[in-house]
């Protein structure tokens, strides 16, 4: 959730339509969503566990997050960012604490994060 909508924070559909706090395709939603709502949060990660288990995870994660997003700098950001919490558990509260900027037609603007 870190990484697709900084927790929940970014509220908008993505330029190609996904949607929620996990940043679903709605025919993947229909898919792995198990009948709850998008834009729960606890919904949509028990579907991302869900969808990341039938491709490949726990076995293979860098196959399944290239299945979830096949990019493979989202792959090594989303392994980086979860080393950093096993080795750290604080890291965590750093990464919830960090300012969300966006670009917006006015131009950016922080959403979040301390002032």
């Amino acid at each position: 959730m870190f990484a697709e909508t900084k927790f929940g924070r970014v509220r908008s559909d993505s330029h190609a339509g996904a949607q929620g706090p996990m940043q679903f395709m709605p025919a993947t939603w229909r898919a792995y969503g198990m009948g709850g709502d998008i834009q729960d949060p606890r919904d949509a990660v028990m579907a991302a566990a869900n969808y990341l288990r039938a491709t490949g995870a726990p076995r293979d994660y860098r196959r399944a997050l290239r299945a979830y997003n096949p990019s493979q700098a989202y792959v090594d950001a989303v392994l980086l960012h979860a080393r950093q919490i096993e080795r750290d558990p604080r890291a965590y509260y750093a990464y919830y604490n960090w300012q969300v900027f966006v670009i917006t037609t006015r131009g950016e603007r922080r959403l979040t994060g301390p002032r």
